[in-house]
């Protein structure tokens, strides 16, 4: 069986544009902070040029906003750096763990919007993935998109790697509303995922888990 390049590519295009979207809703975000924070020193600039004192502690807070915004914007562009290069190369060895933590970061401010949480947790041993690592984020994502709407807000989603005796997989918890029929409410796209990637995906519903299996 063929690998269905223009499902993959269309699906692709779809994970990017999402992904670039959010971060660059978080970009600007940061930056109305950094304005709203500038207008705030601007006042105190004015207030001490017409001779009243400035409050070190409000001049403090202020400060520390740029800073915080600032740090902000850095992990954010950190993010978007390593997930614009993922698509350099097409067959690589990952660390499972890395490339988890990346796409949970992409996806934090839509799972917030849900009033819901993510956790990776670290992996007992290196686990590592050999393939496309932005077909997997991309596999991965679409997992998240599934369990976002059949999670409860305020519940936290545990994203575990896992190398055992069954293999090599990412187990997604947390997802209460998780059933039999979850392959049918799976976003488009994901079985070509899973046929390019050679893996498989089942569901535990006494656990309430995702199960990633992966070459």
């Amino acid at each position: 069986m063929g690998i269905p390049y223009d499902a993959i590519g269309e699906a692709g295009l779809r994970f990017f544009g999402k992904v670039s979207a959010s971060i660059a809703h978080e970009i600007k975000n940061v930056l109305a902070i950094i304005n709203e924070n500038a207008g705030l020193l601007e006042d105190l600039t004015f207030a001490a040029q017409r001779g009243s004192a400035i409050d070190p502690e409000r001049l403090s807070k202020v400060c520390g906003q740029f800073t915080k915004q600032i740090q902000r914007a850095d992990g954010i562009m950190k993010n978007m750096s390593h997930f614009a290069h993922s698509v350099d190369v097409f067959d690589t060895r990952a660390d499972l763990y890395e490339v988890t933590c990346l796409v949970a970061n992409l996806a934090a401010r839509l799972a917030a919007m849900r009033k819901l949480t993510i956790e990776v947790v670290p992996a007992k041993t290196l686990v590592l993935f050999t393939g496309n690592p932005f077909l997997l984020q991309n596999l991965i994502w679409l997992c998240l998109e599934f369990a976002f709407g059949a999670t409860s807000a305020g519940s936290n989603l545990l994203l575990i790697p896992v190398n055992d005796d069954a293999g090599i997989a990412l187990r997604i918890g947390g997802i209460d509303s998780l059933d039999a029929g979850f392959a049918g409410k799976m976003p488009t796209g994901y079985e070509d995922l899973l046929a390019a990637l050679g893996a498989k995906l089942s569901a535990n519903c006494n656990t309430k888990e995702l199960i990633l299996h992966l070459p």
